[in-house]
């Protein structure tokens, strides 16, 4: 276990001093930190402390864009909103925008979920920011990945919560909101 403890170290050094706020490195960090996880299952757990406020960050980017023209750069989904094509009945299209930020977002949001389901119980203590995330995210025009696969995290944030505080209204009520 002195390994791992050392790697993780190393990674967490790296990912805290020698990674800019926009680096496509991050991505391959993440990716790292998955990998880990699903190896050391829940001896994985002591250190979500050390790693959860990257990807948090992460999952909250608000990917910029745009267009020709204008002179600021204005967020991804307020851009959709403005430019969303209609088909010829006159319905919205779904469009999905595929950035460095987004695929950044998406990944961050797909180690989250594999958090959720590989750690379960031990994850309990990052069920509520975690879930403010995913269901804001489940709206998120900008990525139907991200869309997905916030929703398909919902049911596993339920089973950490259920695996702290066991069956209450607390845990009907969090079913509810989602």
């Amino acid at each position: 276990m002195s390994v791992a403890h050392d790697l993780i170290g190393v990674l967490v050094n790296i990912q805290n001093t020698q990674l800019e706020q926009k680096d496509a490195q991050r991505v391959y960090l993440l990716s790292a930190w998955q990998r880990i996880c699903l190896q050391m299952k829940e001896k994985f757990a002591p250190y979500l402390k050390d790693v959860l406020p990257s990807v948090f960050s992460m999952a909250n980017l608000n990917p910029e864009m745009g267009i020709s023209g204008q002179d600021a750069l204005a967020d991804l989904a307020d851009v959709i909103t403005e430019l969303r094509p209609n088909d010829e009945s006159g319905a919205e299209k779904k469009l999905s925008v595929v950035t460095d930020e987004t695929e950044e977002k998406d990944v961050a949001i797909q180690m989250l979920s594999v958090f959720i389901d590989e750690l379960g119980g031990a994850f309990a203590e990052y069920v509520e920011p975690a879930s403010r995330i995913m269901l804001s995210l489940t709206k998120y025009q900008a990525n139907e990945s991200i869309r997905t696969t916030c929703a398909d995290a919902l049911p596993g944030l339920i089973k950490c919560a259920k695996a702290k505080i066991g069956q209450s209204a607390q845990l009907i009520e969090m079913a509810k909101q989602y």
